[in-house]
């Protein structure tokens, strides 16, 4: 018939309304997801730089709009800052209602606060102002059920873990326990040997190393955990963390407790269980001087290393393969120590004809030690080795 158009049943179109609304309420809920870091730094920064009557009128924006992301990053980073004049109880009482709200509404990016290197979201249970017991144990129980809610995601469960750690390891130790994060077990263990009592507010550093952590029943049972392991990713994970941080925190000034004799007796039974961890070797193992962090590792691209090479020795080609034309290309995985030379090397691929040849050569290179702020700096890269025939 002229004029007939074609309908869907309205079952059918109600579902597709539906799935588009979903859809409009999923974008607008996730605008974190789109925040790149520097607009995330940048609305902290304007946060940190509140008065008092502004961040009354952001409360109120939010109060009418709850999903005024953006008003939340601002009063967390305000109130993180808060003078001492200020009415500490309240400062709490906010703070605790914008994290709660973040744990709840956004686990996985925490409106994108999670992936800037800013702690203006953390919760403590003690030792600082704006710790807050019974707030943290709201947290804590509130991750727990976002873990179950979110089976299998990786950033919710690793998200838990770094905020419920210090103050209540056995949880985070149950957390990891179900995924099978043998890794994560060992970075907790570590951290609870440490004594680590939280991280800041306004970065990734750790704050401090508390006696009374050190000598909870669960630091003792870390302890006992690593003494038997003969687990390598266990291990190689806390043992790195041990000794990294450890050394961290005493260079600092945030630890009085010698830690490198149980450390370096890790270290000891974790290399002949895992030789091949060459970054075991970069750990520092003695108490660093007072006020100078231990060197860091730092990967670099094989181009861009070659350009600081001051002595390149050529393999020699072997007479066997040369005879049988094998050519190709060795490539191989470098560690580079502060003073230039090659501390480590190891296999990725190439001609096994091939292979000794090169080894032999590239662990006589040598190259400029690289710089961090300044300071020498282990570097990681990529080798390679080139064969050649003429025709």
């Amino acid at each position: 018939m002229r004029g007939d158009r074609s309908i869907l049943p309205a079952s059918i179109m109600k579902r597709v309304v539906q799935i588009l609304l979903a859809a409009m309420i999923l974008v607008a809920a996730s605008p974190a997801q789109s925040r790149n870091v520097q607009v995330t730094l940048g609305l902290i920064t304007k946060g940190k730089s509140l008065s008092k009557a502004d961040a009354e009128a952001l409360e109120k924006s939010i109060a009418a709009k709850p999903d005024d992301q953006e008003a939340r990053i601002q009063l967390l980073a305000y109130y993180a800052g808060s003078p001492a004049s200020a009415d500490i109880a309240a400062v709490k009482a906010a703070r605790a209602r914008h994290i709660l709200w973040i744990i709840e509404n956004d686990p996985k990016e925490g409106l994108g606060l999670f992936r800037a290197g800013t702690g203006v979201y953390r919760m403590h249970c003690q030792g600082d102002d704006l710790a807050d017991p019974d707030t943290f144990r709201r947290t804590a129980d509130l991750w727990m059920e976002e873990v179950k809610k979110n089976p299998g995601n990786a950033d919710v469960r690793r998200e838990a873990v770094a905020a419920i750690q210090f103050c209540a390891p056995e949880k985070a130790e149950q957390i990891l326990t179900e995924a099978q994060d043998v890794a994560g077990l060992g970075r907790l263990y570590a951290t609870v040997i440490l004594g680590i009592s939280g991280q800041s507010y306004l970065n990734n550093d750790f704050e401090k190393s508390d006696p009374a952590l050190r000598e909870r029943p669960f630091a003792e049972k870390a302890r006992r955990i690593l003494d038997d392991s003969k687990d390598k990713q266990l291990l190689v994970a806390a043992t790195r963390m041990l000794l990294r941080d450890g050394a961290t925190l005493w260079a600092d000034g945030k630890l009085d407790w010698d830690y490198t004799p149980f450390g370096n007796s890790l270290l000891a039974k974790t290399k002949s269980l895992a030789p091949d961890e060459y970054i075991l070797l970069t750990l520092p193992t003695k108490l660093p001087v007072r006020g100078e962090r231990p060197p860091m590792t730092i990967r670099v691209g094989g181009g861009v290393n070659a350009a600081s090479i001051v002595r390149q020795i050529p393999p020699v080609y072997p007479p066997d393969a040369r005879a049988h034309r094998i050519q190709g290309v060795v490539t191989m995985t470098a560690l580079i120590g502060l003073d230039g030379k090659i501390l480590y090397l190891r296999l990725e691929d190439g001609p096994p004809a091939l292979v000794e040849a090169s080894l032999e050569a590239v662990r006589k290179w040598e190259y400029k030690p690289t710089l961090l702020n300044g300071k020498p700096c282990y570097v990681v890269t990529r080798l390679e080795v080139n064969f050649t025939l003429n025709k």
